[in-house]
């Protein structure tokens, strides 16, 4: 089959070809449930074992509805489903590089590196209302007017419905709401910490300062070099660092609609055995999103089912994946 792609032959049946036809997902992992193809690596999902992650859970209505792909406006959805999550992402989406094709190409592609950026809450008085900043226009009919004045092609019912849907279930929106209530000071400034778990008994905690929740407001400077520090009016933008929590849910909320975390530092290695933490071993950034994007039959994955979004999420991903591992030879260097 050497070079077979480059002499395509529509009257070859290549489905039945020996090298080509890859069976079923047969194999099932014992620790993980995941469904693999009987040539896939063992341990791909999980580790063995070693990665265990918190459940995604299926969206809710309408979301859910939307993703079905059985009527004509879901159909339109899923045909949009990029240009939705643009209007309701939090962060800016850009590369140190730019590709341009000619021709058509169905797939999502970058060229150097990719990053995230993030302004200030609210715009300068000259400028519009952009990304997260919508979120505090403050009202309802306003903010559905301008998502769809800036990106023109999708639907405004499915808009204001998405839009309900997101302020009700988002921690980071609810959130960020509670805390730009909290600052009437133009010097505070909210700050997502990298390193810091969401606690249940803080989460509703905003004071002047606050330093033991995920999201604060405060005064000065005690914040760290990963933290997102957003101030409540400049025009400076902020990249936002590959290995913070809130990186992918900021800029997927179609995907990561109730704001989970993505891939941080602090995910420690289990124990298959005892299901305890791994002592100073954490999971790998390739390993927290292979375990993600795996098929498991007793849940619906959300994030395989969103289509050009999902394609895009994954280039994203592979992008952070070796951003971390140039990091990792870059330290290690520097200790030899």
């Amino acid at each position: 089959m050497e070079g077979e792609a480059f002499q395509y032959d529509p009257g070859n049946n290549y489905d039945s070809h020996p090298q080509l036809y890859i069976r079923r997902m047969s194999d099932v992992c014992p620790y993980c449930n995941a469904h693999k193809w009987p040539a896939e690596t063992r341990g791909m999902c999980c580790s063995g074992g070693k990665v265990k992650l918190p459940e995604l859970h299926p969206p809710p209505e309408p979301l859910e509805s939307l993703m079905s792909g059985t009527t004509p406006e879901s159909k339109h959805f899923l045909d949009n489903i990029r240009k939705y999550n643009c209007c309701f992402q939090m962060t800016s989406f850009g590369m140190s590089g730019k590709v341009s094709d000619s021709d058509f190409m169905p797939t999502f592609r970058v060229q150097g590196q990719v990053y995230h950026r993030v302004g200030p809450l609210l715009p300068l008085s000259n400028r519009e209302h952009q990304f997260l900043q919508i979120y505090f226009m403050g009202d309802d009919r306003k903010e559905v007017k301008q998502r769809c004045k800036n990106m023109p092609s999708v639907r405004e019912d499915i808009v204001k419905k998405l839009r309900e849907m997101i302020h009700e279930h988002n921690v980071y929106v609810e959130f960020f709401k509670i805390a730009f209530q909290t600052m009437p000071k133009d010097e505070l400034r909210v700050v997502i910490r990298a390193d810091m778990k969401l606690a249940e008994e803080h989460a509703r905690r905003f004071n002047e300062p606050v330093t033991n929740t995920i999201v604060v407001v405060i005064a000065g400077n005690n914040f760290q070099s990963r933290d997102i520090v957003l101030k409540k009016q400049n025009d400076k933008l902020k990249r936002i660092s590959e290995t913070h929590r809130s990186y992918d849910a900021l800029q997927y909320p179609l995907i990561f609609w109730e704001g989970q975390d993505g891939y941080h530092f602090l995910i420690p290695q289990t124990d298959p055995t005892t299901g305890l933490p791994i002592k100073g071993k954490k999971v790998s950034a390739m390993d927290f999103y292979a375990y993600r994007i795996m098929v498991r039959s007793e849940t619906v994955n959300h994030i395989l089912r969103c289509r050009q979004l999902f394609h895009q999420f994954v280039v994203d991903m592979c992008a952070k994946i070796e951003s971390e591992r140039l990091s990792f030879l870059r330290f290690k260097s520097k200790k030899t």
